[in-house]
């Protein structure tokens, strides 16, 4: 499976995209043609250039910019890892290996942590807040977003009283949002934000110091996989919003349950050669079973990025560059936990 670089795409392929984004950001999907918006312009996408390309809407706007905003993370990913002259496996391989050094709960808690610092410095005397800590709240709130994603999903951190953490990052960040969009109708709203990001501050401390469960610092894993689906249902659901492409609820004897490689918490990049980045459920399952049924010989092939312990620990066991030579030769390459240890072998 080939990964897209978004920068490329043409006017057809970023209409194609908005059709995914649901019937409200498919209205749009003409009119942007005719405007040519192809990838470059699309990566760059601000609320000012919607209206100016007929997107008025601020309800319509904030879908499509959340959707490129999840785009650009995707994009990153494959333009920090391909390269014009290099095949395809190699390109993969650099894309997991870049991926495997970006993220992690330690550097999502980190990045929480020091925007939250800087809103924590605001003057609790000021009765407004000016423009500039109205954006340090956004910043604050969009590290915390993907830290919350990365605890709500995944289930081993329940006995690391991550469980009750994240769910007081939900509430601090409730809390710091609301206090800045009252502004004047709240009483004392800069002292209300900056007493919410310093709690925030100390429960990414907390996350990034004091957890002792060596599984915060595992990081991500991208992997493509290739299920024999046929006319046969999918066997699995999508986790509901704000996951949108997680795998959930994997069927028992299913093609996707049968697969080593597949797991509850995935989350689905790509079906076959599209990008479904930023779609919702429904329209990544309908993707799913129209890819599995156009393809010669059922398969369905899914571009996969995991933040497990099975998916994360097949990628810590093999060194790369300068530690796989140092390494003694028996040990540059283990294999991964799945092919010893995938317990719903035995159900």
């Amino acid at each position: 499976m080939a990964n897209q670089n978004i920068e490329e795409w043409s006017v057809d392929q970023v209409a194609d995209w908005l059709t995914g984004l649901g019937a409200p950001a498919a209205g749009y999907a003409a009119g942007l043609r005719a405007r040519g918006l192809h990838g470059r312009k699309l990566l760059t996408l601000r609320c000012d250039d919607l209206e100016y390309l007929g997107v008025t809407v601020i309800g319509h706007q904030e879908l499509i910019l959340e959707a490129v905003e999840q785009l650009r993370d995707y994009s990153a990913l494959v333009a920090n890892s391909l390269t014009l002259n290099e095949p395809i496996n190699t390109a993969t391989y650099h894309l997991q290996q870049y991926e495997l050094s970006r993220e992690c709960v330690a550097r999502l808690a980190l990045r929480a942590r020091v925007a939250a610092a800087a809103l924590r410095s605001l003057c609790p005397s000021e009765r407004r807040l000016h423009t500039q800590a109205l954006a340090d709240v956004a910043r604050t709130v969009s590290a915390v977003k993907p830290l919350v994603c990365w605890l709500d999903r995944w289930s081993l951190f329940g006995g690391s009283g991550l469980a009750e953490r994240r769910a007081l990052l939900l509430k601090l960040s409730l809390e710091a949002a609301t206090s800045a969009q009252r502004d004047r109708f709240a009483e004392q709203p800069a002292r209300a934000v900056a007493a919410a990001a310093a709690a925030i501050a100390s429960t990414a401390d907390y996350i990034i110091q004091d957890v002792q469960d060596h599984m915060v610092l595992v990081p991500a894993r991208v992997d493509s996989v290739t299920l024999q689906q046929g006319a046969r249902p999918l066997g699995f659901r999508l986790a509901p919003p704000p996951a949108g492409r997680h795998l959930a609820d994997i069927r028992f004897g299913s093609p996707a349950h049968r697969h080593p490689h597949i797991h509850d918490g995935d989350e689905i990049l790509q079906v076959g050669d599209r990008v479904v980045v930023g779609w919702g459920g429904d329209a990544v399952m309908a993707e799913c079973m129209r890819a599995a049924a156009a393809a010669p010989r059922g398969e369905l092939t899914l571009s996969l990025r995991r933040r497990g312990a099975r998916g994360a620990g097949a990628a810590l066991a093999t060194p790369t560059g300068r530690q796989a030579r140092d390494w003694p030769r028996h040990m540059r390459r283990f294999p991964p936990p799945w092919e010893y240890n995938d317990l719903r072998s035995f159900k």
